[in-house]
């Protein structure tokens, strides 16, 4: 377990020196609304995104036990995926605010890798290894960059052949890229509930319970945005 603790520290670790990227990859296009004037009123116009149903009567015992162990693993590893992208976006921005030069950024980089493992270590113990290694690829998501990459290009080919190794034993792949049509389109479908706001519905329906808050490190506590984006309400 000590080694799975630290393949997922040093998985985080290194996604959070791709801010640049990240932020390009993850930055919402704006949109303007139609509207049309009827007897002096204005009335706005949008089309909704259609409410996908997915049926699964057809389902035996078996793939409904997995799909439920898949709905339940995503429910503790999307809103810890989602946090790494927040805090690789908002690094960007303050790379860009305060015009760092490289040796700056790295100084940085260096201090708040050490800080968010401190914060993470603890949470990660609790994770399984399925929880984790569906975490590293929803990181892939939302970084737009293989984890094998990152590794690579910030700590070294060396260092990203280990971890590669450490990964297969555990029957994962640094190297393969998140594809929402084909590998990833099981936890892509469960993106989609939850960008709809339906997986807490979702999770009801499946264990019959609401779905349990995930523990935030003490620093983002009060990030009432953040805390909506994952799901967790402030206590």
């Amino acid at each position: 377990m000590r080694r799975v603790l630290t393949f997922l520290t040093a998985i985080l670790a290194a996604a959070l020196l791709t801010p640049s990227l990240s932020a390009q990859n993850n930055r919402r296009e704006l949109k303007v609304m139609e509207y049309y004037v009827y007897q002096g009123d204005t009335i706005y116009v949008d089309e909704l995104p259609p409410a996908v149903i997915h049926p699964r009567q057809t389902m035996n015992k078996r793939d409904w036990v997995k799909y439920y162990k898949r709905v339940h693993n995503f429910s503790k590893a999307y809103p810890y995926a989602l946090l790494v992208s927040r805090v690789i976006n908002e690094t960007d921005s303050i790379f860009l605010a305060r015009n760092y030069t490289r040796r700056q950024q790295d100084k940085y980089l260096n201090q708040l890798k050490e800080d968010l493992i401190k914060d993470f270590e603890p949470i990660f113990r609790k994770l399984t290894l399925k929880q984790g290694l569906m975490m590293i690829r929803l990181i892939d998501r939302e970084c737009g960059q293989t984890p094998y990459y990152i590794l690579k290009r910030y700590l070294g080919g060396t260092t990203a052949g280990f971890w590669q190794g450490v990964a297969k034993v555990f029957k994962g792949n640094l190297k393969q890229p998140y594809d929402k049509f084909g590998e990833d389109r099981d936890l892509e479908e469960l993106v989609g509930y939850w960008q709809r706001g339906e997986f807490d519905n979702l999770y009801v329906m499946v264990f019959g319970k609401p779905r349990p808050q995930i523990i935030v490190p003490k620093r983002f506590a009060e990030d009432e945005s953040l805390l909506r984006a994952i799901g967790n309400k402030r206590r």
